[in-house]
């Protein structure tokens, strides 16, 4: 029979090809999964478990400052209508997307636009020029997730085991951190945020739109062969590098932290770290060796919320 990824670790260490040496680590061969650390909890998700920490936040979800009706009195997400073509346009008297229905050339793509603001489909919107917070104040507060994932590599056919969320709850902010204890874990984690995710069409994010949704989308399908999409992806990197591209030293989070949010991390876990004490973690269950990744997690998700706040008012 073959042995799953967890198995095959412990297999690999007792015969001598990990040469781990953590200070209070057990060395036994099949360690029982962890819990009772950080007042979280194991959950049942369909077949499988997870391990659940949450916290509610001492944050304010941050005011939507973009103008839904704006999109309808934007001529250009129109194709074909640039700044010279929407100025002999106003001219004539044409103000908004519905004045346009009737035009010869533009009423068709007229109709596609004012077809996809009353379907909220954010993607498309994006696409053909709508500014994020215009889009995002189509939806209410209560449809937001803040997202980040922290994974065992850079692919999506490498496993993830932690997904870290922040969304609004009976009105307040709620930090849930879903933690796969071993490998086998992940379908438990996959299950609880699709259900999660499912139910809240915009995802915010640090990097997201490279890394996050389709890492996530190659494990959703991996499992169940479909995944959830947004409806609206909010890149906060995207938004950072084009105010601060020649401003700040670089576009990292901690760097956007300690310059815009006034905020600096003196003990975080390097990225590079985290898949290796992961590992260790599945092998010998010993929380200490998590307790750093889920503090930077929990510090990159509570740094989304803020900066989000920031970034709207530029």
């Amino acid at each position: 029979m073959a042995f799953s990824l967890s198995q095959r670790l412990r297999e690999r260490r007792a015969a001598g090809e990990f040469e781990l040496s953590m200070p209070g680590t057990r060395q036994v061969l099949e360690a029982k999964l962890a819990s009772g650390f950080l007042g979280g909890a194991e959950v049942r998700a369909g077949n499988s478990s997870y391990y659940l920490i949450q916290e509610e936040l001492a944050l304010d979800f941050p005011p939507l400052v973009g103008q839904a009706q704006r999109l309808r009195r934007q001529l250009q997400l129109v194709r074909g209508i640039g700044p010279k073509t929407e100025a002999r346009l106003r001219e004539a008297g044409i103000d908004s997307l519905v004045d346009l229905l009737d035009h010869q050339r533009f009423g068709g793509e007229a109709a596609q636009v004012l077809k996809a603001i009353d379907a909220r489909d954010g993607a498309e919107l994006i696409r053909w020029g709508a500014a994020d917070w215009d889009v995002a104040a189509l939806f209410s507060p209560d449809e937001f997730v803040f997202l980040d994932l922290e994974t065992t590599g850079l692919y999506g056919t490498q496993p993830l085991f932690l997904v870290g969320l922040i969304y609004l709850e009976k009105g307040n902010l709620l930090l849930k951190q879903l933690l796969a204890r071993s490998f086998e874990e992940e379908e438990g984690v996959l299950t609880a945020a699709r259900d999660i995710l499912s139910r809240r069409p915009v995802w915010v994010s640090y990097n997201g739109l490279t890394f996050d949704e389709p890492f996530l989308k190659s494990r959703f399908c991996c499992y169940f062969g479909e995944s959830p999409a947004p409806k609206l992806h909010i890149d906060l990197l995207r938004h950072v590098r084009e105010h601060y591209r020649d401003v700040l030293p670089n576009c990292r989070l901690t760097t956007v932290e300690t310059y815009l949010l006034d905020t600096y991390r003196g003990d975080d876990v390097p990225s590079y770290m985290i898949p290796e004490l992961y590992y260790q973690f599945v092998m010998y269950q010993e929380p200490a060796l998590l307790e750093g990744i889920l503090l930077h997690n929990a510090r990159d998700l509570k740094s989304l919320v803020r900066l989000m706040g920031v970034l709207q008012g530029l």
